[in-house]
């Protein structure tokens, strides 16, 4: 019992323990092969480029380096995000620039500026985990949407807002992450990407559009953003540096509307007056400087060869029942094993066996995919993909046997 709880506000009180949070508690054991964490490969890391930029800025202007930032950003680095943004088909120009504490930070001042309690929020289903419990903590109601290899399923979400409207219901915000989606790797399709804009015109909702992954597209065709297609300035565009350059960094960035990016930067000066300077300056160097053009490439093809190598360990070890994505890039591979197994009261027995994943009913706003999982291919060694998705099979037949018996 918190001795504390009666005086806690009715946000706080709605605060709950993440379960992916609580699965990586349980995962001190060295010897455990996970393929819970969303962690990018430590390989990826350009660590000599860091530590020489993180020189040169510190001797070219310590004191900027070293002083509080402005909310919006140091203005270099908000310039070459636009610049950028640009070269991926997004028009914008500074003021349409915020620099974040992640991307994470930007889910955080939407649901802020959009969600409270009573409010209904559409999201894809499955959903980023902590996304659901940010707009859980404002209070929101969410509503789920079916997806299929193309993403979400447009004609499914019309009639939904149309059902909504006669309710009298009108959602401020769908949320979806279009690229190498987390936890399916699921790729939303030009043409939806499109609908959804004209969805958002006709039923009056915004469209944050969370893009972590984007940059990590190792096969097929770039796909513009949805943002790209925003003709009424209706999508709040986030992406972050955790995946191109280092998590511990904490950058994201958002592309918005003047009239939202001013909002958002207000909402921003209350929590934390400013993202890291220093961070900063190493991420505009980085970006300015050729080492993202260089290292980008390196990442990808670890990733791409990871990604193989579980696809081959799954096809050679996976029941026939199980069915799993094949993405295009990313960080994840999503498993769907057959109705009787339930991957959550699986899970202590996989942690016995010294292999973790994550239970997919954690991202389902309902609860529901029982029999769903979700497996990182990115961080573990590659021997280790083999050996970890040789024991999940092991138990995974244990636990068919056990249900027909």
């Amino acid at each position: 019992m918190d001795r504390f709880e009666h005086l806690y506000s009715e946000m706080a009180k709605r605060v709950k323990p993440s379960d992916v949070r609580e699965i990586l508690k349980m995962m001190q054991d060295p010897e455990i092969i996970s393929f819970a964490g969303g962690m990018p490969n430590p390989d990826t890391f350009p660590i000599d480029a860091i530590k020489e930029i993180a020189n040169r800025v510190l001797e070219d202007d310590p004191v900027v380096t070293l002083q509080y930032g402005t909310t919006e950003g140091y203005n270099p680095l908000r310039e070459t995000i636009a610049e950028y943004m640009s070269s991926q088909q997004v028009e914008c120009d500074i003021d349409n620039v915020l620099i974040m504490s992640g991307a994470t930070q930007a889910i955080a001042l939407a649901a802020e500026l959009l969600v409270e309690r009573g409010k209904t929020v559409l999201t894809e289903s499955p959903s980023f985990l902590a996304s659901l419990i940010c707009f859980r903590n404002y209070g929101a109601e969410i509503i789920g949407l079916t997806m299929d290899d193309d993403g979400v399923q447009v004609d499914m979400f019309e009639e939904k807002l149309k059902a909504l409207r006669k309710q009298g219901i009108h959602p401020p915000l769908f949320y979806t992450i279009p690229n190498f989606q987390n936890p399916t790797g699921v790729t939303l399709s030009e043409k939806r990407r499109r609908r959804i804009i004209d969805l958002a015109n006709e039923f009056d909702f915004l469209v944050f559009e969370d893009d972590p992954y984007g940059n990590l597209r190792f096969e097929g065709e770039h796909i513009p953003p949805i943002k790209s297609f925003d003709d009424s300035g209706r999508v709040i565009y986030a992406s972050s540096f955790s995946k191109i350059l280092s998590p511990g960094l904490r950058l994201g960035w958002t592309v918005a509307d003047i009239e939202l990016s001013r909002k958002l930067a207000l909402l921003k000066q209350t929590s934390d007056v400013s993202a890291n300077v220093f961070s900063q300056r190493i991420a505009n160097e980085y970006m300015r400087g050729g080492y993202f053009d260089r290292q980008l490439p390196i990442i990808k093809e670890i990733y791409a060869r990871k990604q193989r190598r579980m696809l081959s360990a799954l096809e050679n070890y996976f029941p026939k029942t199980s069915r799993w994505t094949r993405p295009k890039g990313g960080m994840f591979i999503w498993v769907e094993l057959q109705k009787s197994i339930d991957t959550k009261q699986m899970f202590p027995k996989a942690i016995e066996k010294k292999v973790a994943y994550v239970q997919g009913s954690c991202f389902f706003p309902d609860g529901s995919g029982r029999n769903t999982m979700r497996l990182n291919f990115t961080h573990p060694a590659d021997e280790k993909i083999d050996q970890g998705i040789k024991r999940l099979a092991e138990l995974i037949e244990l636990e068919m046997k056990s249900a027909s018996a």
